[in-house]
């Protein structure tokens, strides 16, 4: 196996990333094609994952609901709570992925999740059946793909972190959406919503599962297999970057403090505009069909916010690159409050808003590979996502919502977002500098790693 590089200034640091952007781009090439393949695991799975497939209960809650004559509010409850607390296992996940590996993972637990996505369609008219069906789909999918995908990116390519993150994983989840969102809405017109549950059962089985055993594969086995024969110029992709700091050492760390409150702020603000869009805009003057446009401009931004902030954060030396995305979620969030009939001003705050949702995706991961390596990755990054889906995107929303009714205007609860806002930019000058230590780093030379992310 082809030896670490002693001259690695950091932990996950990406040196060709910097230079000039062509040479950026000419560098995807460096990487031997079982990192494509990898990829294509990654990019397939996230297609079908939770995070896509919540685009298909906007029209899978009318048809429940006549079918078993419940309301729509008890059937949209039963689909959403599941995907409130799914994000809680993905610290568990993580562990999972940091001490056995992402095959072991993802293999039997897709195997799972397409089998959990079929069997909803046996539910009877119980509402107990149908949350704990809804609970064990979801616990399955983050399990085994949002647990998963996250470490195989980072360890399969170094220098394009950020950009990999924006296009394997975010921007492959909105366009999955974007995808199977029509064509469940064509099956349940014409077949039902019992068929479609068992059609996409089916495509995780049929494709996902597939794809985990043949293309799913980790750095060092890949190297192992070829007798560490790798061409020099893929060999970075094989460096052992496993040490790093520990699990709870990096949750004492202001790095990591800092960076979760950025990413939950960032992101509660945010979906806190997409989730109430309808009603707030529609108090503005607006149409629905203006506000349902914006909403698609909105998730269209978010893959762009994905994809740019990613290439941003792999080319350059500060965690600071993330500012003009915050700043973006200032103005957007300035442009919602005095919007008032004109269409540009909705279009714009709406697309600046979903530039900064997007970034924050990708930027959430790359942070957390930058200042504590690859030892305990995964199961931190399970505890940001956790926490970043829990309270910025099921309790940010929910408290507008409610800040709203008590006053009857928009109008505080923007001020306060806006407010917010200004705290996560102000926050983002406080994230300390990447450090500047060799991966060599002993595993267990913990004091020392617990320092890492302070300096």
């Amino acid at each position: 196996m082809p030896s670490s590089r002693s001259d690695s200034p950091g932990i996950g640091s990406p040196d060709g990333a910097r230079g000039s952007l062509r040479t950026y781009v000419a560098g995807l090439r460096q990487y031997p094609a079982s990192a494509r393949r990898a990829a294509v695991a990654c990019v397939l799975a996230m297609a079908l994952s939770p995070a896509a497939l919540i685009t298909t209960l906007a029209f899978l809650v009318e048809p429940v609901s006549a079918d078993f004559g419940w309301s729509s509010t008890t059937t949209l409850t039963l689909f959403s709570v599941p995907t409130l607390l799914a994000p809680l296992a993905l610290p568990l996940a993580g562990r999972w992925v940091d001490r056995f590996g992402a095959r072991v993972v993802a293999i039997p637990g897709t195997l799972l999740y397409g089998l959990a996505i079929a069997a909803v369609s046996l539910v009877g008219a119980s509402t107990t059946q149908m949350l704990l069906a809804q609970i064990v789909l979801n616990f399955c999918g983050y399990m085994s793909i949002m647990g998963v995908v996250y470490k195989v990116v980072a360890k399969w390519f170094p220098d394009h972190r950020g950009a990999a993150f924006g296009i394997l994983i975010g921007a492959a989840s909105s366009v999955g959406g974007a995808v199977i969102a029509p064509l469940c809405q064509w099956t349940i017109s014409a077949y039902g919503w019992r068929t479609t549950y068992v059609i996409l059962g089916a495509a995780v089985l049929l494709i996902v599962f597939p794809a985990q055993i043949l293309f799913m594969e980790k750095p060092e086995r890949t190297a192992q297999a070829r007798g560490g024969t790798l061409p020099a110029a893929a060999r970075l992709v094989v460096r052992e970057e496993q040490p790093g700091v520990p699990f709870l050492a990096a949750l004492r760390t202001r790095a990591w403090i800092v960076a979760v409150a950025i990413l939950t702020l960032a992101a509660g603000a945010a979906m806190s505009i997409r989730l109430n869009a309808t009603s707030l805009f529609g108090d503005a003057g607006y149409s629905a069909t203006a506000v349902s446009f914006a909403t698609s401009l909105m998730l269209l931004a978010s893959v762009g916010g994905q994809i740019a902030g990613g290439v941003a954060m792999d080319r350059s030396r500060s965690p600071r690159a993330f500012m003009p995305f915050v700043a973006c979620l200032v103005l957007g969030l300035l442009f919602a409050l005095y919007a008032s009939g004109g269409v540009w001003m909705l279009y714009l705050s709406m697309a600046l808003l979903g530039m900064v949702m997007g970034a924050e995706a990708s930027v959430g991961p790359y942070l957390i590979a930058r200042y504590f390596g690859l030892r305990a990755f995964a199961q931190i990054q399970g505890v940001v996502l956790g926490m970043v889906s829990c309270i910025g995107v099921g309790l940010f929303p929910i408290l507008v919502s409610g800040m709203t009714e008590s006053s009857g205007s928009y109008g505080g609860a923007l001020v306060v977002l806006i407010a917010v806002s200004a705290v996560t930019l102000a926050l983002v000058l406080l994230l300390p500098r990447y450090p500047e230590v060799s991966p060599e780093l002993s595993e267990t030379d913990e004091a020392t790693a617990s320092d890492l992310a302070h300096s």
